[in-house]
């Protein structure tokens, strides 16, 4: 999907019923280079961040909803659940043995007391 940037940029300012000098004031450059930002089909991503801030609008689920980084985020995904799959492997494994040495330290400490008695020989 190809984002013209420039021009959702624009689309939202209209919304908003705002004009390039404002965004021009607000970015601290001049109508003519905001005028080349609302003309440009891309932009550098900080000033995109910068803008929407300004905007209050996030531009980049424009990005977010193509094929690449649906892609992306599917692999992600795929990735994070193998890990949580393994990380619960590892804390079963973990309670086990945790188990196991309870056990140990109870019959160990009933061994003990027997001994302390005499009732075990």
């Amino acid at each position: 999907m190809s984002v013209h940037i420039g021009l959702m940029i624009w689309k939202e300012m209209k919304r908003q019923d705002l004009s390039s000098a404002f965004l021009a004031t607000e970015l601290k450059i001049s109508k003519v280079k905001a005028q080349d930002i609302l003309n440009s089909a891309s932009i550098d991503t900080e000033l995109l961040m910068n803008i929407s801030e300004i905007l209050n609008y996030n531009f980049f689920h424009y990005y977010e909803e193509s094929k690449v980084f649906s892609k992306i985020q599917t692999q992600s995904k795929q990735k994070s659940a193998q890990e949580i799959e393994r990380l619960k492997h590892l804390i079963a494994e973990k309670n086990k043995m945790i188990d196991l040495k309870d056990q140990f330290i109870k019959t160990q400490t009933n061994l003990i007391g027997l001994l302390e008695k005499g009732q075990y020989i």
